[in-house]
């Protein structure tokens, strides 16, 4: 180490330096305090050894002074004096002293403690070191961080989160709170896992939010992570737009040679021969087979970009699955399978989308006879269970390798490279269904062992007779609108109050859909998004927006209602419910009061 030794007292300071030097450390020497002061600014030494009793700047004088100037580390002070009893020693611990010694001082303890400071100074370097690697490696995350108590004010931003916001860190100490920052509460930040955010003046940005709480002994913390999705949302976009338009130039010229296939086997263009007739026939499946494809790719491109609206309402499944077997008679009967149904049942009801759920029974029955051998049969079976009902497509084929199930309705999965990819398929049509299952407030999943039929089960919530009561949702962030407006519908009938689609979502799967749909927007992340969100649980026009962030525009456009939040008179809103309730085949009207 470097010490320091200041000491007035000439044959006292060489004779302490000299013990430090065998003691095997760098001395250096000031004859006052005010030297030492000096030399600490201009050789920063590790360890002062101080004569209390100087002329001049005292001993307490500098250690006070050492207190105030040296802030960036500590500086260990030890006090040296020959002067009998505590209180002066107390004194100098008061002033910023760290230890004290009498003088002359003992070599054996000098050593003991200049190895004592040696240690904790070394820790003190390495718990710096480590802090300034901690700030870097959070300066430099390209996503920002921000820090703030449970009450959402902020203590720190890291700077991405600074440049994002326009700020410096002076404007940061002086205090700024979570929503002045984003413009949103810290509540809705931790519940959603993507928000838009206003990050300057008519500037919106996706992010993705992540959030972590931690302590510092009785100290709370919370620290958000903000990702930037405007890239990643662009390069989706371009995909989406180059597959529609891949799809679309395909499909063109396919339609025309399938037409123009279907003529050469009807005769158009003279008999032809039996082998001709087989090769067009070959033709046509696969013309067909990529048909499907690119209404797959098609499929998957709005599904994946949230751009597929489903057309829920209370349905019986019984009649569906027929019409479903039906459309897929041909196909097995071709591949010599039997298909059986024997359920009659009219009351099993669930809330889907009736052209979506016949393409996962499709999905689900060609995937079944494909893999069926000549002569057996596929069974589809619909099963009432307390709050679901399950409709299970069973086959007699080999069965399901164990080690593959979890991948099964993964995009693009195939079980191998051999037999069974030589039977066809693209991959999506599970994880097409998989998806729009999900859509429906449902689940799919697969049973089988690896020799033997497999089973594959989709389970849906199970809605109640139609004569159940009606009944109102309100959707909203704003806790008084919320409450006032449900406080005036609460006189038509049952009103179920959520803050955010999560809520919603979990009353529509329990309760099936409300026979009218109220919902503010705001807050509630992109607009287009959660207009999608809502046209799932009812049709358009059963939905009314009660808001002052869109127009009557923007709401007929989506064949919804709209009222202003603020400037709606009380009976005006309850009327128009008293409407939709009365004619729920009508539609509701688009202007504002």
């Amino acid at each position: 180490m470097k010490v320091l030794v200041a000491d007035d007292i000439e044959a006292s300071r060489q004779e302490l330096l000299q013990t430090v030097r065998q003691l095997g450390h760098v001395a250096i020497e000031a004859e006052s305090g005010e030297a030492a002061l000096h030399l600490i600014e201009t050789e920063h030494p590790d360890v002062l050894l101080l004569d209390l009793l100087m002329p001049g700047m005292n001993g307490f004088e500098v250690a006070r002074a050492i207190r105030r100037r040296v802030t960036g580390k500590w500086l260990p002070v030890i006090v040296l004096s020959s002067l009998q009893g505590d209180e002066h020693y107390a004194h100098a611990l008061a002033s910023g002293a760290a230890d004290c010694l009498l003088k002359p001082v003992n070599p054996t303890i000098l050593q003991a403690k200049l190895r004592q400071y040696q240690r904790v100074l070394s820790l003190q370097a390495s718990m710096s070191l480590m802090a300034q690697r901690q700030h870097a490696i959070h300066e430099h995350i390209a996503d920002a961080i921000i820090t703030s108590d449970l009450n959402g004010h902020v203590s720190e931003l890291n700077r991405a989160a600074r440049t994002l916001f326009g700020l410096d860190s002076e404007q940061v100490k002086a205090g700024v709170s979570i929503s002045q920052l984003t413009g949103l509460e810290m509540a809705f930040l931790l519940d959603q896992p993507e928000a838009e955010i206003t990050v300057r003046p008519g500037v919106r940005l996706p992010f993705s939010v992540s959030h972590n709480f931690w302590n510092i002994g009785d100290q709370a913390f919370c620290t958000l992570a903000l990702h930037d999705l405007s890239e990643s949302r662009r390069i989706e976009r371009m995909k989406d737009e180059f597959l529609a338009t891949v799809s679309h130039e395909l499909r063109t010229p396919l339609t025309s040679i399938l037409g123009a296939l279907g003529l050469l086997a009807a005769g158009a263009g003279g008999a032809l021969p039996e082998r001709a007739l087989e090769l067009a026939d070959v033709a046509k499946r696969n013309g067909d087979r990529l048909s499907r494809l690119i209404d797959d790719v098609l499929d998957l491109t709005k599904l994946e970009g949230n751009r597929m609206p489903l057309n829920l309402r209370p349905s019986a499944l019984a009649p569906l699955i027929r019409e479903a077997i039906n459309a897929n008679t041909g196909y097995a009967q071709r591949g010599e399978v039997t298909l059986h149904f024997e359920d009659d049942s009219m009351a099993c009801r669930a809330q889907v989308d009736p052209d979506r759920f016949l393409q996962i029974m499709a999905n689900l029955l060609s995937n079944a006879i494909k893999h069926t051998p000549k002569g057996k049969s596929v069974r589809v079976d619909l099963v009432q269970q307390d709050a679901h009902l399950h409709v299970d497509v069973v086959d007699q084929g080999p069965g399901i390798d164990p080690a593959f199930r979890k991948k099964l309705f993964e995009k693009f999965s195939q079980a191998d490279g051999s037999d069974r990819r030589a039977i066809g398929g693209t991959g999506l049509g599970l994880y097409i269904s998989r998806m729009l299952v999900e859509k429906m407030g449902g689940t799919i999943q697969a049973e089988s062992g690896a020799t033997e039929g497999s089973t594959f089960r989709l389970t849906l919530p199970r809605l109640s007779q139609p004569q159940d009561a009606r009944w109102i949702l309100c959707i909203a962030q704003d806790h008084q609108l919320l409450e006032r407006v449900a406080d005036w519908l609460s006189e038509l009938g049952p009103v179920e109050r959520v803050n955010n689609l999560a809520g919603a979502d979990a009353l529509v799967r329990r309760r099936g859909p409300p026979s009218a749909l109220l919902a503010n927007p705001q807050a509630q992340g992109p607009v287009d998004a959660f207009c999608a969100r809502l046209l799932q649980m009812q049709p358009p026009a059963r939905i009314l927006l009660l808001s002052d962030a869109v127009d009557s525009t923007f709401a007929a456009r989506l064949g919804m209602g709209w009222l202003s939040a603020t400037a709606t008179p009380r009976q005006e809103i309850i009327n128009r419910v008293r409407a939709a309730l009365a004619d729920p085949s009508g539609e509701l009207p688009h202007g504002s009061v």
